[in-house]
Protein backbone atom coordinates (compact mmCIF):
# COMPACT_ATOMS: atom_id res chain seq x y z
CA UNK A 1 0.00 0.00 0.00
CA UNK A 2 1.48 3.26 -1.15
CA UNK A 3 0.26 5.19 1.91
CA UNK A 4 2.48 3.03 4.14
CA UNK A 5 5.67 3.50 2.14
CA UNK A 6 8.50 5.29 3.96
CA UNK A 7 6.36 5.80 7.07
CA UNK A 8 8.08 5.19 10.39
CA UNK A 9 6.16 2.39 12.10
CA UNK A 10 6.63 1.24 15.70
CA UNK A 11 5.60 -2.33 16.50
CA UNK A 12 5.72 -3.51 20.10
CA UNK A 13 5.98 -7.22 20.81
CA UNK A 14 7.52 -7.68 17.37
CA UNK A 15 9.56 -10.78 18.17
CA UNK A 16 6.83 -13.36 17.64
CA UNK A 17 3.22 -13.99 16.71
CA UNK A 18 0.98 -11.15 15.55
CA UNK A 19 3.68 -8.55 16.19
CA UNK A 20 6.22 -10.36 14.03
CA UNK A 21 3.72 -10.98 11.23
CA UNK A 22 2.71 -7.30 11.30
CA UNK A 23 6.29 -6.05 11.29
CA UNK A 24 7.15 -8.25 8.31
CA UNK A 25 4.06 -7.16 6.40
CA UNK A 26 4.72 -3.47 7.03
CA UNK A 27 8.28 -4.00 5.85
CA UNK A 28 7.05 -5.64 2.67
CA UNK A 29 4.95 -2.55 1.99
CA UNK A 30 7.87 -0.19 2.39
CA UNK A 31 7.45 1.10 5.93
CA UNK A 32 10.47 1.84 8.10
CA UNK A 33 9.79 -0.67 10.85
CA UNK A 34 10.92 -0.09 14.42
CA UNK A 35 10.67 -3.54 16.01
CA UNK A 36 10.57 -3.61 19.80
CA UNK A 37 10.36 -6.49 22.23
CA UNK A 38 11.69 -7.68 25.56
CA UNK A 39 13.10 -10.71 23.69
CA UNK A 40 16.24 -9.27 22.13
CA UNK A 41 17.30 -12.33 20.13
CA UNK A 42 13.98 -12.99 18.40
CA UNK A 43 13.26 -9.29 18.01
CA UNK A 44 16.54 -8.82 16.18
CA UNK A 45 15.63 -11.79 13.98
CA UNK A 46 12.43 -10.05 12.92
CA UNK A 47 14.30 -6.86 12.02
CA UNK A 48 16.94 -8.86 10.16
CA UNK A 49 14.30 -10.66 8.09
CA UNK A 50 12.92 -7.30 6.97
CA UNK A 51 16.37 -5.96 6.10
CA UNK A 52 17.37 -9.17 4.30
CA UNK A 53 14.26 -8.81 2.13
CA UNK A 54 15.35 -5.33 1.08
CA UNK A 55 13.31 -3.41 3.63
CA UNK A 56 14.26 -1.04 6.43
CA UNK A 57 14.10 -2.08 10.07
CA UNK A 58 15.73 -1.46 13.41
CA UNK A 59 15.36 -3.25 16.72
CA UNK A 60 15.00 -1.72 20.19
CA UNK A 61 14.85 -3.75 23.39
CA UNK A 62 11.73 -2.64 25.25
CA UNK A 63 9.67 -3.68 28.26
CA UNK A 64 6.46 -1.74 27.69
CA UNK A 65 5.47 -2.01 31.35
CA UNK A 66 8.34 0.37 32.21
CA UNK A 67 7.23 3.93 31.50
CA UNK A 68 10.73 5.40 31.41
CA UNK A 69 11.87 2.74 28.95
CA UNK A 70 8.96 3.52 26.64
CA UNK A 71 9.77 7.24 26.83
CA UNK A 72 13.42 6.63 26.00
CA UNK A 73 12.79 4.29 23.07
CA UNK A 74 10.14 6.51 21.45
CA UNK A 75 12.40 9.54 21.83
CA UNK A 76 15.29 7.65 20.26
CA UNK A 77 13.13 6.59 17.31
CA UNK A 78 11.80 10.09 16.71
CA UNK A 79 15.25 11.64 17.05
CA UNK A 80 16.90 9.11 14.71
CA UNK A 81 14.16 8.73 12.09
CA UNK A 82 12.67 12.22 12.29
CA UNK A 83 9.12 10.98 12.64
CA UNK A 84 6.78 8.44 14.21
CA UNK A 85 3.87 7.96 11.83
CA UNK A 86 2.37 4.57 12.63
CA UNK A 87 2.17 2.47 15.78
CA UNK A 88 0.98 -1.03 16.61
CA UNK A 89 0.67 -1.59 20.35
CA UNK A 90 0.76 -5.35 20.38
CA UNK A 91 2.99 -6.47 23.26
CA UNK A 92 1.06 -8.68 25.63
CA UNK A 93 0.94 -11.81 27.75
CA UNK A 94 -1.87 -14.29 28.32
CA UNK A 95 -1.52 -14.35 32.07
CA UNK A 96 -2.28 -17.10 34.52
CA UNK A 97 -5.80 -18.50 34.46
CA UNK A 98 -7.51 -18.93 37.83
CA UNK A 99 -10.83 -18.27 39.57
CA UNK A 100 -10.94 -14.60 40.53
CA UNK A 101 -10.68 -15.20 44.27
CA UNK A 102 -7.47 -17.18 43.70
CA UNK A 103 -5.71 -14.75 41.37
CA UNK A 104 -2.28 -13.86 42.71
CA UNK A 105 -1.51 -10.17 42.97
CA UNK A 106 1.79 -10.71 41.14
CA UNK A 107 -0.12 -12.15 38.17
CA UNK A 108 -2.51 -9.18 38.24
CA UNK A 109 0.35 -6.67 38.29
CA UNK A 110 2.26 -8.38 35.48
CA UNK A 111 -0.71 -8.79 33.12
CA UNK A 112 -2.15 -5.32 33.70
CA UNK A 113 1.33 -3.81 33.54
CA UNK A 114 2.11 -5.24 30.12
CA UNK A 115 -1.30 -5.52 28.44
CA UNK A 116 -2.91 -2.29 29.68
CA UNK A 117 -0.41 0.08 31.27
CA UNK A 118 2.03 -0.75 28.47
CA UNK A 119 -0.49 0.37 25.85
CA UNK A 120 -1.19 3.55 27.80
CA UNK A 121 2.51 4.39 28.18
CA UNK A 122 3.13 3.79 24.47
CA UNK A 123 0.13 5.81 23.37
CA UNK A 124 1.17 8.80 25.46
CA UNK A 125 4.54 8.97 23.69
CA UNK A 126 3.25 8.04 20.22
CA UNK A 127 0.54 10.70 20.36
CA UNK A 128 3.02 13.34 21.44
CA UNK A 129 5.23 12.73 18.42
CA UNK A 130 2.35 12.28 15.99
CA UNK A 131 0.86 15.60 17.04
CA UNK A 132 4.24 17.24 16.50
CA UNK A 133 4.29 16.00 12.88
CA UNK A 134 0.64 16.70 12.08
CA UNK A 135 -0.91 13.26 12.27
CA UNK A 136 -0.56 9.52 12.52
CA UNK A 137 -2.32 6.19 12.97
CA UNK A 138 -2.38 3.82 15.94
CA UNK A 139 -3.71 0.27 16.15
CA UNK A 140 -4.04 -1.33 19.58
CA UNK A 141 -4.33 -5.08 19.96
CA UNK A 142 -7.21 -6.06 22.20
CA UNK A 143 -8.97 -9.43 22.07
CA UNK A 144 -12.33 -11.15 22.06
CA UNK A 145 -11.65 -11.17 25.79
CA UNK A 146 -11.93 -7.38 25.61
CA UNK A 147 -15.53 -7.71 24.42
CA UNK A 148 -16.71 -10.51 26.69
CA UNK A 149 -16.04 -11.84 30.15
CA UNK A 150 -13.75 -14.86 30.47
CA UNK A 151 -14.27 -17.36 33.28
CA UNK A 152 -10.92 -17.93 35.04
CA UNK A 153 -9.44 -15.26 32.76
CA UNK A 154 -10.61 -12.15 34.58
CA UNK A 155 -7.24 -10.38 34.64
CA UNK A 156 -6.55 -10.74 30.93
CA UNK A 157 -10.15 -9.82 30.09
CA UNK A 158 -9.95 -6.72 32.28
CA UNK A 159 -6.74 -5.59 30.60
CA UNK A 160 -8.15 -6.08 27.11
CA UNK A 161 -11.39 -4.27 27.98
CA UNK A 162 -9.18 -1.42 29.14
CA UNK A 163 -7.37 -1.33 25.81
CA UNK A 164 -10.69 -0.68 24.08
CA UNK A 165 -11.43 2.12 26.56
CA UNK A 166 -8.11 3.75 25.75
CA UNK A 167 -8.72 3.31 22.02
CA UNK A 168 -12.17 4.88 22.00
CA UNK A 169 -11.25 7.72 24.32
CA UNK A 170 -8.16 8.61 22.30
CA UNK A 171 -10.13 8.46 19.06
CA UNK A 172 -12.50 11.08 20.45
CA UNK A 173 -9.66 13.28 21.67
CA UNK A 174 -7.37 13.19 18.65
CA UNK A 175 -9.56 12.61 15.60
CA UNK A 176 -9.62 16.36 14.91
CA UNK A 177 -5.81 16.38 14.86
CA UNK A 178 -5.42 13.90 11.99
CA UNK A 179 -4.64 11.00 14.30
CA UNK A 180 -6.76 7.86 13.92
CA UNK A 181 -6.81 5.24 16.68
CA UNK A 182 -8.41 1.84 16.23
CA UNK A 183 -8.20 -1.61 17.78
CA UNK A 184 -8.21 -5.18 16.57
CA UNK A 185 -9.86 -7.96 18.58
CA UNK A 186 -8.39 -11.31 17.56
CA UNK A 187 -10.05 -14.56 18.48
CA UNK A 188 -8.05 -17.77 18.80
CA UNK A 189 -4.86 -17.12 16.82
CA UNK A 190 -1.87 -19.46 16.57
CA UNK A 191 0.50 -17.60 18.91
CA UNK A 192 2.36 -18.32 22.13
CA UNK A 193 -0.56 -16.93 24.16
CA UNK A 194 -2.46 -20.13 23.34
CA UNK A 195 0.08 -21.95 25.50
CA UNK A 196 -1.78 -20.56 28.53
CA UNK A 197 -5.18 -21.80 27.30
CA UNK A 198 -6.30 -25.34 28.23
CA UNK A 199 -6.43 -27.62 25.18
CA UNK A 200 -10.06 -28.54 25.86
CA UNK A 201 -11.05 -24.88 25.45
CA UNK A 202 -9.14 -24.60 22.18
CA UNK A 203 -10.72 -27.83 20.89
CA UNK A 204 -14.21 -26.67 21.86
CA UNK A 205 -13.72 -23.31 20.20
CA UNK A 206 -12.28 -24.78 17.01
CA UNK A 207 -14.72 -27.64 16.61
CA UNK A 208 -17.91 -25.98 17.85
CA UNK A 209 -17.71 -22.18 18.30
CA UNK A 210 -15.69 -21.09 15.27
CA UNK A 211 -17.74 -21.53 12.08
CA UNK A 212 -14.56 -21.76 9.99
CA UNK A 213 -13.40 -24.72 12.10
CA UNK A 214 -9.81 -23.61 12.54
CA UNK A 215 -7.45 -21.43 14.52
CA UNK A 216 -6.54 -18.12 12.91
CA UNK A 217 -3.10 -17.23 11.59
CA UNK A 218 -1.04 -14.22 12.76
CA UNK A 219 -0.82 -13.08 9.14
CA UNK A 220 -4.61 -12.77 8.97
CA UNK A 221 -4.58 -10.34 11.87
CA UNK A 222 -1.60 -8.51 10.35
CA UNK A 223 -3.55 -7.89 7.15
CA UNK A 224 -6.31 -6.23 9.16
CA UNK A 225 -3.79 -4.07 11.00
CA UNK A 226 -2.17 -3.04 7.71
CA UNK A 227 -5.54 -1.90 6.37
CA UNK A 228 -6.24 0.16 9.49
CA UNK A 229 -2.83 1.83 9.21
CA UNK A 230 -3.34 2.66 5.54
CA UNK A 231 -5.33 5.40 3.88
CA UNK A 232 -7.74 2.71 2.63
CA UNK A 233 -9.43 2.97 6.06
CA UNK A 234 -9.38 6.77 6.11
CA UNK A 235 -12.79 7.19 7.82
CA UNK A 236 -12.40 4.42 10.38
CA UNK A 237 -11.71 5.81 13.85
CA UNK A 238 -12.39 4.51 17.36
CA UNK A 239 -13.42 1.12 16.01
CA UNK A 240 -12.58 -2.39 17.16
CA UNK A 241 -12.43 -4.93 14.33
CA UNK A 242 -13.02 -8.55 15.29
CA UNK A 243 -10.81 -11.14 13.58
CA UNK A 244 -12.14 -14.44 14.87
CA UNK A 245 -13.47 -16.63 12.06
CA UNK A 246 -17.03 -15.91 13.19
CA UNK A 247 -16.65 -16.96 16.85
CA UNK A 248 -18.35 -13.83 18.17
CA UNK A 249 -21.20 -13.93 15.66
CA UNK A 250 -23.34 -16.15 17.84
Amino acid sequence: MESIKNKVALVTGGAMGIGKATALLLGQHGAKVMVTDINKEKGQETAQLINDAGGYAKFYTLDVSKKEAVTQVCKAIFTTEGSLDLAVNNAGVGGAMAPMHLVKFADWERTIGICLSGVFFCMQEELKYMLAKGGGKIVNISSLAGLNGVATGSVYSTAKHGVLGLTRSAALEYGAYNVRINAVCPGFIQTAILDDVPQKIIDYSTNIRVPMKRIGKPEEVANTILWLLSDASSYINGENLVVDGGFNAG
